[in-house]
């Protein structure tokens, strides 16, 4: 600390200020070094051996019990508080650095008191441990070696210098190996109880896989109703049966209309309206689906085992069972949009790309290969398909999908184009089907467009069911109603993509690009627009412009007119590209909330379902009407604001190979397990997508991305901290998740490990670790550290204990196999002949 002190006199502007500071703490630690130091120095220089004193033994005792409590002053409280209090202090001089760097949310006291008992018995298991595993078994080796003598040994070089030292270089190394032990240790017991802490959370908070799944089926139309239809304010117009059914048709029709169902599993699934056989009324009959799991004479095959339905159906049944927010209606809900940042990644497959043999040697093609990936959803959309020509078909003219209009003969031969590829014409506007299956199931741009559109749909969904006077008003004009819907859709929801190279798109991309806008109308499209310098040799001129499937043509350029055109200083590229190209759109928001989402992303409908009740996490929807100025307004606010609420991801790549199955397993760990132990201790920050953002609270307080380059690699966790030190609470909620594509290959996946080490550095680099490092307390400290660079710092300890061990390895070995122990008798004699 005294060399990170005189560093700090050469760093810093020398102020009276900070002069005094530092002055003030390097006073105190010569003080503290003289102390612990200083009685050692005396007892081995000054000091005769020859004289008998007492002098020594007080010295030492003294000495002992000052650096027990030095050690644990310095172990326990932050540097940050010991010399002037930069985190609680009164001093005005304090105010900034409190406000910006040290206004950390405060535990209550039960999440505090677990926080303590977290390292208390981290610990505690450490040391008992170490003690009997590293320590005991050290002891044995350690009274041998330390006497040991090696005679008879000599060198070309070094004569007996050094082979008679090797039993005490051989100790030294099996030290430095007990030494790496010991700190591996903390790791593995941070490991095991966060792990503990984690389950007993998710058995709190009834999300466990192990909660019992008894009835979750059949109470599953309550819950659609009591968590994501029924709000404050609303009024029992119809039956809650008829609102249900309308939500969970939709949901399933959603899933058919994605193949993940086959028109059989629909009708078994669908609420129907039946005829009552007593008094001739109509009423709706719901899907044996929701009493088979109690009832076993409705068992049946209701989705395809171990299907996608299966799991999505599943996971939204399991997380209606967990504590929600009360939503808002939809016309009071607040609006929020959803950012995706896109650079050169794949919009939409061409038919090239689809079936085009990848490896002569294989040839398998990537059609081929999704196909067996996802045989049953290959097989519902050539039913689909077939369906589709026949009805084209049976309105005579040539058909579309290569019939023309003549019966087929029997058998399967004429479905082989079917099967094979998905159509029998090869017209664009017929292969774009295939087309659109195959990128719906890679990671495209396409799949994450489509998926995060469902937030209209449910939007629309919602405000519909919720609001049957509506659907009244229009009667039975539908178009009226559609736009009614699409303005209330459009008021609560934006989606905008930053697609940086779009003014420098190939043909092809720009094609694609255009295909989304005429498919999803209300996607906005955020890109640098660039024009010459007005004066030549000048610099270019930068726009950040924004577009929309509503955009006329310009004539002269044949592209879309720019809703919106703002010239930038320069080019807004400073950093390493991804976080400039989300800050160069973020103008482009819209409302109080922004979602973060990749380019590699998907969201489901029923999921998208829950968007209130998310929205509801930030605890924005009571708040007081008090000033927070008045005399007594401020006390209404003394809870920290929530800045972040985190998400679970599901990598839809997990079937994808053995690859596939460890990433899903580190998401499931990091995302989901650790995750929510963070959150509740107060150790989580935000580690990328999809996690949703106070806009108002981030955008005021830095931003939501960092982009100085060669600092901010990985940017995300720079909006985490930011919002963690300036007061703002990070939540992880468990009900709501996207889907996420990862990286399949060894290099790939090399390069994203080697991204993450190299932000690590980085980070480690940053004042804003400075901060954390030396103001928060040592078990939330501990918490931050052991999460975030402790990880990284233990693989380097592993790495470098497997190096050490073989080092250890050889020299027992060379002792063993070239020394001879000397034998001794019973009265420990030399015994004469040994050689």
């Amino acid at each position: 600390m005294i060399a990170a002190t005189f560093a700090e006199f050469s760093f810093i502007p020398t102020t009276w200020n900070n002069t005094s500071h530092l002055a003030r703490r390097l006073i105190f630690l010569l003080v503290t070094l003289a102390l612990t130091a200083g009685p050692t120095v005396y007892i081995a220089l000054f000091e005769n051996p020859k004289q008998e004193s007492n002098l020594p033994v007080i010295l030492g005792i003294v000495q002992f019990f000052i650096s027990v409590v030095a050690t644990l002053l310095f172990s326990i409280l932050p540097s940050g508080r010991m010399f002037g209090d930069r985190v609680a202090g009164k001093s005005r001089k304090y105010l900034a650095s409190q406000t910006f760097t040290a206004s950390y949310p405060v535990l209550d006291r039960k999440t505090r008191t677990a926080s303590i008992m977290l390292w208390v018995l981290i610990f505690g298991c450490k040391f008992v441990e170490s003690y009997f595993f590293l320590t005991l078994s050290f002891r044995d080796p350690i009274r041998v070696m330390v006497g040991m003598e090696i005679q008879g040994c000599s060198d070309k070089l070094f004569s007996t210098y050094l082979c008679s030292k090797q039993a005490a270089f051989t100790l030294t190394i099996m030290y430095v190996m007990d030494l790496i032990l010991f700190f591996l240790d903390t790791f593995l017991w941070y490991v095991i109880w966060n792990t503990v802490y984690s389950i007993a959370r998710s058995f709190n908070l009834g999300l466990s896989l192990w909660t019992p799944w008894k009835d979750i089926y059949t109470r599953l139309p309550k819950r659609i109703y009591a968590k994501l239809l029924a709000t404050g304010d609303m009024e029992v117009k119809y039956k809650p049966k008829v609102l249900v059914s309308q939500i969970w048709n939709a949901i399933i029709i959603s899933m058919y209309r994605e193949h993940l169902l086959s028109i059989d599993h629909v009708q078994k699934l669908l609420y129907h309206q039946v005829q009552n056989e007593s008094d001739g009324r109509r009423t709706l009959r719901a899907p044996p689906f929701f009493i088979s799991q109690g009832d076993k004479g409705f068992a049946g095959e209701f989705f395809p085992a171990g299907s996608e339905a299966e799991r999505r159906i599943s996971f939204f049944a399991q997380s209606l069972t967990t504590s929600l927010p009360e939503p808002l209606p939809v016309d009071a809900m607040p609006t929020f949009t959803v950012l995706t940042p896109h650079y050169s990644e794949k919009i939409l497959l061409s038919l090239r790309e689809i079936i085009r043999e990848e490896d002569q040697n294989t040839r398998v093609t990537l059609l081929e290969y999704l196909k067996q990936l996802h045989p049953i959803e290959w097989d519902n959309f050539v039913k689909d398909t077939k369906i589709l020509a026949e009805e084209s078909s049976g309105f005579g003219g040539p058909s579309p999908f290569g019939t023309n209009g003549e019966p087929e003969k029997a058998g399967k031969a004429p479905d082989i184009p079917f099967y094979a590829i998905g159509f029998k014409s090869a017209a664009p506007e017929y292969t774009l089907r295939t087309r659109i299956w195959a990128s719906l199931r890679a990671q495209t741009l396409y799949r994450t467009v489509s998926g995060m559109m469902n937030y209209s749909k449910a939007i629309k969904l919602l405000y519909r069911v919720e609001n049957p006077e509506v659907v009244q008003l229009f009667g039975g004009n539908t178009e009226k109603l559609e736009r009614e819907l699409e303005r209330m859709a459009r008021r609560k929801f934006k989606f905008c993509v930053s697609m940086q190279r779009y003014s420098k798109f190939s043909k092809e991309e720009h094609e694609n690009a255009e295909f989304l806008l005429r498919a999803y109308p209300d996607l906005q499209i955020a890109y640098l627009d660039e024009e010459p310098a007005k004066k030549e040799g000048g610099e270019p001129r930068l726009f950040s412009a924004l577009i929309d499937g509503h955009c006329e043509f310009m004539p002269d350029s044949g592209k879309r007119r720019p809703k919106f055109r703002i010239e930038l200083p320069g080019n807004p590229i400073l950093g390493d590209g991804k976080s400039d190209n989300q800050n160069h759109a973020i103008i482009f928001y819209r409302g109080e909330y922004v979602q973060l989402i990749d380019a590699n992303q998907d969201n489901y409908l029923e999921e998208c379902l829950k968007i209130r009740n998310i929205l509801g996490e930030f605890e924005d929807f009571n708040t007081s009407g008090q000033s927070p100025y008045a005399q007594w307004g401020h006390k209404e606010f003394a809870k920290e604001p929530v800045a972040i609420v985190g998400a679970r991801e599901y990598i839809f790549s997990e079937n994808i190979g053995i690859l596939g199955d460890i990433a899903a397993g580190k998401e499931q760990t990091f995302g989901t397990l650790f995750a929510r132990s963070w959150a509740w201790l107060g150790g989580k920050l935000h580690y990328g997508h999809p996690d949703f953002l106070n806009a108002l609270f981030m955008c005021t307080r830095g931003g939501v991305s960092k982009a100085q380059k060669g600092l901010h690699v990985n940017e995300d966790i720079f909006a985490g901290m930011t919002a963690f030190a300036r007061g703002g609470r990070i939540k992880h909620s468990e009900y709501f998740q996207c889907g996420k594509g990862r990286d399949l290959g060894f290099g790939t996946i090399l390069n994203f490990q080697t991204k993450l080490g190299m932000g690590m550095g980085e980070q480690m680099l940053s004042r804003e670790y400075y901060y954390l490092g030396s103001q928060l307390p040592i078990d939330r400290f501990l918490t931050f550290y052991y999460g975030h660079p402790g990880f990284h710092m233990n693989n380097i300890l592993v790495i470098l204990s497997i190096q050490v061990f073989m080092v250890a390895l050889l020299f027992l070995g060379t002792l063993n196999k070239q020394l001879t122990i000397c034998q001794y008798n019973s009265q420990g004699q030399f015994i004469g002949g040994q050689p």
